[in-house]
Parts: C-alpha cells; sequence; structure tokens
C-alpha cells in the first residue's frame, strides 16, 4: 500500500498577533509593510507599526525591517495611524 497522507498545508505556519487578532504566516520572516498588509492596513505608509517586547516595551518596526517569528511566543505588534498624535 502506497502512503499518500502527504500535507499541502506547510510544515510550520508561524503566528503573530495585531492587536488582539491572530495571524499565521507561511515562513519565518516578516516585514513591517507584510504584517501591515496582512492585517489589512493598507496603504502601510499610513501606518506606524511597533513589536511589543519583553518588559513591555514597544520596539518601532519599520516597512522594510525583518521580523524573525521563530522566536518563543507569539509576536505582538500594535500601531497608530500616521496622522493620528503618538501622546
Amino acid at each position: 500500500m502506497n502512503n499518500l497522507n502527504q500535507h499541502t498545508k506547510p510544515a510550520h505556519a508561524f503566528k503573530f498577533k495585531v492587536r488582539n487578532q491572530t495571524f499565521e504566516w507561511p515562513s519565518q520572516h516578516i516585514t513591517g509593510r507584510e504584517v501591515l498588509t496582512a492585517a489589512g492596513l493598507v496603504p502601510p505608509e499610513n501606518y506606524k507599526l511597533d513589536l511589543k517586547t519583553h518588559g513591555n516595551v514597544y520596539r518601532e518596526i519599520k516597512l522594510n525591517d525583518v521580523v524573525d517569528l521563530s522566536e518563543p511566543g507569539i509576536e505582538k505588534f500594535t500601531y497608530i495611524s500616521r496622522d493620528q498624535s503618538e501622546g
């Protein structure tokens, strides 16, 4: 008998959150532009994206910055519209 139980799904999908919505990404690396686009925030140039890091510290992610999604836990992003004040 042939075993034809090969999956067409990627071996591992990487997860990340934008605010409280979870997304899956097929590869280990994602750019800021891809995060915003996946979340439906287009055009991405209109948004400022931040990554929540350990200790509740936020780090700005530029559109071409690459984030490694393979770190333990789910990466959490937040954003504001560039026409809003930040404080």
